[in-house]
């Protein structure tokens, strides 16, 4: 999975991007297996608030225009990436079941 990040008064490191692949990378890797590897890009934007909140935007396209968006806020960056994921996934499966 192809995954640009980027952060908003949040430095992204490698320790962040490897998480992001981790939760979020592999994870859709198995669900877009029947799909072209071109369709595997998505977009993710992780922003810091002023009370530390991390809220953290996916964003992807899939063939036939249909358009991917997830958003969630979490304390903690690893539990907005799960949530995120979790959402992602229920909306690439509905997709599915429609083809």
């Amino acid at each position: 999975m192809n995954i640009q990040i980027i952060g908003d008064n949040f430095n992204v490191s490698l320790s962040t991007k490897k998480l992001v692949e981790e939760k979020i990378g592999n994870r859709l890797d198995k669900l877009l297996v029947h799909f072209s590897t071109e369709m595997h890009n998505a977009l993710i934007r992780i922003q810091k608030d002023k009370l530390k909140n991390f809220m953290v935007n996916f964003d992807m396209n899939l063939p036939g225009k249909e358009h991917v968006y997830a958003q969630t806020t979490h304390k903690i960056l690893e539990s907005a990436l799960i949530d995120l994921e979790q959402q992602v996934e229920k909306q690439i499966q509905k997709y599915k079941n429609q083809l």
